[in-house]
């Protein structure tokens, strides 16, 4: 058994800050079983003029982007920093960063995300692993949900994981399937802050259970094509901006009902994708994992499981864990993944995303101290990296012109 220390950094599209996760990952490469502990976790909130620049981050011209993709590798790699001193943290083998979305649109071979690897690896000693989607995406696939590698991996011991971030994405362990099945805390945030420019949230649903739900609205949100699509699927800002926001008329309807309506709609859009996951399979009792910011709003939970409740008469049990796992599954796992792309082991699935094949995904930078090429980690990475590069399928994999 070896065991790497790894942190992983995450933004997600809700906005609420950067998710700094230092875990232990215990494991035999040959079997490629796992274990693993949160050491330290923080959350470090986005000041106002962060945020509008990355909420706006879409509307910027080319030379503009690529300032703030560097201005945010800088972010990213000063608060990694910072973590491990203020921590005082010793060991470090890799830093792994998600990065910040800005566009996603894999049916046109596109997807970036903010937070320049090279710019990160200046202020830390080990290698930083970023840019996951990206391999993915070209080779056909969505480049997304990738969490869900890492779920099939850490969280065996769950039948279906939930996690209700800016998108809501389950995997389906038994289905070996995952798939973002709507949009989330992306649609709450946006009306919580019409209600009030000084909420970043709305605390634990309170205004979304003061209002109403509205009937029409909540027709049409059920009746947008995505939910009539098979898996694998993904969804993005973009599709946020062009489909759902039009019908959030906030100058038509009043907003509390908009969240009570949006509530009502993440509810049962989640409960007809675990029914579509209990097809053919006689349910008996299913767990159910439930992470992210979302799992904080009181009365998204309690509307989930009176939906799921009435369709499964009480067969799927939603597992509550520790708040550090709650908070911070998603920066776990991509501090994960960046491991197994260092150790040569695939991280993006093909089954979960669509694309042509499996593959080992992510860039990697070397951080600015030469020393740890010598140790044990080092010597493993060269290792596989020798290992999959000698694989007669290697000369065959690759895709032809």
């Amino acid at each position: 058994m070896s065991s790497y220390i790894a942190i992983g950094l995450m933004s997600g599209s809700s906005l609420d800050g950067l998710d700094i996760c230092c875990a232990e990952f215990l494991g035999d490469l040959s079997s490629d079983i796992w274990s693993h502990r949160i050491i330290k976790a923080c959350t470090v909130p986005y000041s106002e003029p962060w945020a509008e620049r990355l909420r706006t981050a879409s509307d910027l011209c080319g030379e503009d982007l690529i300032r703030l993709h560097v201005d945010y590798g800088h972010f990213l790699g000063q608060n990694v920093r910072k973590f491990i001193d203020d921590n005082k943290i010793e060991s470090v083998h890799l830093v792994s960063s998600h990065g910040h979305t800005v566009f996603h649109q894999p049916t046109h071979g596109l997807t970036f995300q903010l937070g320049e690897g090279e710019t990160i690896a200046s202020y830390v000693r080990c290698m930083v692993v970023n840019n996951f989607r990206t391999k993915d995406v070209a080779l056909h696939g969505q480049g997304a949900p990738l969490v869900p590698m890492g779920e099939m991996c850490l969280f065996t011991q769950y039948d279906l994981c939930l996690n209700l971030g800016g998108i809501a994405n389950v995997s389906i362990r038994d289905r070996n399937e995952a798939y973002d099945v709507c949009v989330c805390n992306m649609a709450l945030n946006f009306l919580a802050q019409r209600l009030d420019t000084r909420l970043r949230f709305d605390e634990d649903g309170a205004a979304a259970k003061s209002g109403s739900v509205l009937e029409s609205v909540l027709g049409d949100l059920n009746s947008l094509q995505y939910y009539n699509e098979l898996p694998p699927k993904s969804l993005g800002r973009e599709w946020f901006e062009e489909y759902m926001r039009p019908i959030l008329d906030v100058k038509r309807f009043r907003i509390n009902d908009l969240l009570c309506t949006m509530v009502e709609h993440i509810a049962q859009q989640i409960t007809a994708a675990v029914k579509k996951s209990s097809e053919g399979m006689s349910v008996q009792s299913r767990s159910l994992l439930v992470t992210g910011g979302g799992t904080l709003n009181v009365h998204l939970l309690d509307r989930l499981r009176s939906t799921l409740n009435a369709e499964f008469a009480n067969a799927i049990n939603i597992v509550e864990i520790e708040e550090d796992m709650i908070n911070y599954k998603e920066a776990l796992v991509f501090g994960f993944l960046g491991l197994r792309c260092l150790l040569g082991l695939v991280n993006i699935s093909k089954d979960v995303t669509g694309a042509e094949r499996d593959s080992i995904a992510g860039s990697i930078h070397f951080g600015t101290d030469l020393a740890p090429l010598n140790n044990q980690f080092a010597r493993e990475f060269k290792f596989n990296f020798r290992k999959v590069s000698n694989a007669a399928c290697w000369k065959d994999s690759f895709k032809q012109s």
